[in-house]
């Protein structure tokens, strides 16, 4: 099976065909799990050809337990068992259980959440998504979350596609069985990508719960400098220097305490360490930081080709900066003009409150500073 398409990142999944990379078991196993746009069909007929090729590979114990004494076969089967039981108890109505839903917005590219008085509570999942798939008459509806909540303290979430096939089904609290239905959250794989020192970069699933994009901001752009997967081999490929020093620059690393690092990844990491780093932008100010959250692991990047807008105009600077293609004093020219810019555009988006009499007696113009 070619398993980059399960990829959520396409420039990822183009590359890796590219290279005809081979993925592990456990490589394969987590990029089922993790794609975003597969519906578990599909992930499930996945695992089954997984454990066809595969069926006694041991798994590699993780922590908490997690693998122990596990071959691919006894823990797909296993798993496949628990997530089938977990939604058809999802779906079941008649629980002593409440149900809300959230929806995803194609023309909005963007979560829209319950609890701000837009979406009542319903008794039970039936009612719920019936109530989802009516306000998607006009077909805006790309999916569908609904999260079940009994009053003994359990929640189950699931994410649907309009027609009701189920994308992800998940316990969120109660009696976790972290050995089989979380244990892909105690997995870390290092997979190649196409990405190079300098890149601009944007996440491409959009988290549920994250801020939404405003001012023509894209949210969670970075200008990537390097990432946990990488090692000696692609330090070296990026440009960096080995320097065996405690103090060293960005662009300067400790190539054996790098491959150290990601040994250690490989058997005590899990999910959330794979990160990436770079510059980030929280308004006009720019820093420097690794990214946040599963849905921003580092296989949920793909290079950014839209244009930039607002002050998310600054990372191109900082990107041509990075890859030596931009002095440093017209890089930090150019930011202290895209900020008055800004600053100018934010003002004069007021002047609107004002007749064009009013603006002529301020000397000012609406669009034009006479």
């Amino acid at each position: 099976m070619d398993f980059t398409k399960f990829l959520n990142s396409k420039d990822i999944a183009t590359y890796l065909r590219r290279i005809r990379y081979a993925f592990t078991p456990e490589q394969a196993m987590y990029v089922v799990h993790a794609a975003a746009e597969r519906t578990l069909p599909e992930k499930h007929a996945a695992y089954a050809e997984l454990i066809e090729a595969y069926p006694d590979h041991a798994l590699r114990e993780r922590r908490q337990g997690v693998f122990k004494d596990q071959t691919v076969a006894s823990f797909l089967r296993t798993y496949m068992e628990r997530e089938n039981a977990l939604l058809a108890e999802f779906r079941r109505d008649g629980d002593d259980a409440i149900c809300t839903y959230d929806y995803f917005s194609k023309e909005d590219d963007a979560w829209y959440q319950d609890g701000y008085g837009h979406h009542p509570v319903y008794r039970n999942f039936s009612e719920a998504f019936e109530d989802a798939q009516a306000e998607n008459e006009d077909g805006n509806i790309a999916k569908i979350t609904v999260t079940k909540r009994y009053f003994s303290g359990r929640t189950i979430e699931a994410t649907l596609l309009p027609d009701g096939a189920c994308l992800k089904v998940d316990e969120l609290s109660g009696e976790r069985d972290e050995a089989f239905l979380h244990a892909f959250d105690w997995m870390w794989v290092k997979i190649p990508t196409p990405f190079r020192y300098g890149d601009i970069l944007a996440p491409v699933l959009k988290n549920k719960w994250g801020p939404r994009t405003s001012g023509g901001s894209v949210e969670g752009l970075v200008v990537l400098t390097d990432m946990a997967t990488w090692g000696s081999k692609e330090l070296k490929k990026n440009g960096f220097r080995n320097s065996k020093t405690p103090n060293y620059t960005r662009r300067e690393q400790n190539f054996a305490a790098c491959d150290r690092f990601i040994e250690n990844h490989e058997e005590y990491g899990d999910d959330s360490d794979m990160i990436l780093c770079g510059y980030f932008l929280d308004g006009d100010d720019l820093y420097y930081d690794h990214s946040l959250g599963i849905e921003q692991g580092y296989l949920n990047y793909a290079r950014y080709r839209g244009e930039l807008k607002g002050q998310d105009r600054m990372l191109r600077s900082v990107s041509n900066f990075l890859k030596g293609e931009l002095e440093l004093d017209l890089m930090l020219k150019a930011h202290r003009l895209i900020r008055a810019e800004e600053e100018c555009r934010a003002k004069r988006s007021f002047l609107d409150l004002y007749t064009d009499e009013g603006l002529t007696l301020a000397g000012v113009h609406k669009q034009n500073q006479g």
